[in-house]
């Protein structure tokens, strides 16, 4: 829930996150919020502007999720290797939970005509990004984490890889426990990532 915004706007993003997840983005549509909602589509319009401006929330609330979590790995007092795990296992928490979540920021081909949205996927991925290549960089200083490796190129295996697996989630119709997946995926990245200490 956003506190910013109203009851009944937090409702219609709620039931929206809910269709896009059934029908996906495609499949959601003023029309469907209307019937699944139970108000008129102009009583819907009174709270946001369009289709566009929904989608726009959605992701909005995304960000400020991340931002917000970006702070508490920062804050934490633990290994770097301890915080990339950290970042899976939230990610995959968010995702398994709301899977709708997937839909939207993985649309890039149907928002690429669209600033607005593409914006705020760029932003969500930027977010992503520098959260991974501080950890990196903090690993790197630390001989956690090897230094034969530009932590640019780090963060991309770091962070390709869970966009990927998250990816094949959903394209196999979220059918495999991402959790477990993940959890597999960082034991293969912390062993990639080591430091040969000497």
């Amino acid at each position: 829930m956003n506190a910013t915004l109203s009851d009944r706007q937090n409702q219609i993003l709620a039931i929206s996150v809910g269709i896009i997840h059934t029908s996906g983005i495609q499949g959601f549509t003023i029309k469907s919020l209307s019937n699944a909602i139970g108000f008129t589509e102009a009583a819907i319009y009174r709270h946001f502007k369009s289709k566009n401006e929904i989608l726009c929330a959605i992701l909005d609330m995304f960000i400020l999720k991340l931002k917000k979590f970006a702070l508490t790995v920062k804050g934490s007092q633990i290994s770097s290797f301890e915080k990339i795990k950290m970042v899976y296992d939230k990610l995959s928490s968010v995702f398994t939970e709301k899977p709708a979540y997937v839909s939207v920021i993985f649309a890039e081909e149907i928002f690429k005509n669209n600033a607005s949205l593409s914006k705020k996927v760029g932003k969500i991925l930027e977010l992503n990004n520098n959260a991974f290549k501080e950890i990196i960089e903090d690993g790197q200083k630390n001989n956690e984490i090897t230094k034969d490796i530009e932590s640019e190129e780090l963060t991309l295996v770091v962070m390709g890889a869970f966009r990927l697996l998250v990816k094949n989630w959903k394209m196999r119709d979220f059918s495999f426990e991402l959790k477990a997946k993940a959890d597999k995926l960082y034991l293969s990245i912390e062993t990639l990532l080591k430091s040969e200490r000497k």
